[in-house]
């Protein structure tokens, strides 16, 4: 019914060609040149997912009208320890990661939901980390407390999408175009929305066009 290499259905319910994103990941061919749509029906997927350099032009795509019903969740904090007993940092909190260029995701919701339990240091929880090339979000939503969205690197462009956070929650050294994206902050108090990491004065950083930012909390 679908050619596997090119339109993949992942339903946790046992109905498409897999029950998990990364098992659908995990097919498709190392430096891939063609398009691969994997179609993620409304469900929350409680997994940690990985799409490594060498597998590009993979889509996640979800259903119109269930964005916030199709969920990509995992609950690391950066202090939680790995398998050797170390701890495993903003950068490997998050609940996917996408190194690969030409990524794109339309209609789904990147989770992290972790609940930080300490002050201080270790309590970011992210994501959704990209750290590829030219990579489009469209409809999107970004859910986490501290450190939401990890844009690390790369020029991408973010299409009306939903990020939530406490603080820091759009954070890297990326220069991509957030348009019309709604920001929303729960604070209990105040906290900066975005961190952009700059090494010198003259590093270009995101821009933000037409957003609106609420509050809750």
């Amino acid at each position: 019914m679908y050619a596997i290499r090119h339109v993949i259905v992942v339903d946790t319910n046992g109905g498409g060609n897999f029950s998990t994103v990364q098992g659908a990941i995990d097919m498709v061919p190392e430096h891939n040149t063609q398009r691969v749509k994997i179609y993620i029906l409304p469900g929350t997927i409680r997994e940690k997912i990985y799409i490594p350099i060498t597998k590009p032009y993979i889509s996640f795509i979800g259903q119109m009208n269930h964005t916030s019903r199709t969920i990509l969740t995992w609950h690391d904090l950066a202090s939680d320890k790995n398998q050797y007993g170390i701890a495993l940092e903003t950068y490997n909190s998050a609940s996917v990661t996408i190194e690969s260029d030409y990524f794109c995701a339309t209609r789904i919701t990147f989770e992290n939901s972790a609940v930080p339990v300490r002050r201080g240091q270790g309590n970011q929880v992210v994501a959704l980390r990209i750290a590829g090339d030219k990579a489009m979000f469209y409809k999107a939503r970004f859910l986490g407390k501290q450190d939401t969205l990890l844009d690390e690197s790369g020029t991408h462009f973010f299409y009306k999408c939903f990020i939530q956070g406490r603080v820091d929650f759009v954070f890297g050294r990326a220069r991509s175009l957030y348009k019309e994206c709604h920001l929303n902050s729960i604070a209990k108090r105040s906290g900066a929305i975005a961190a952009h990491h700059r090494d010198s004065p003259d590093d270009l950083s995101n821009v933000f066009i037409h957003f609106p930012v609420g509050k809750q909390g």
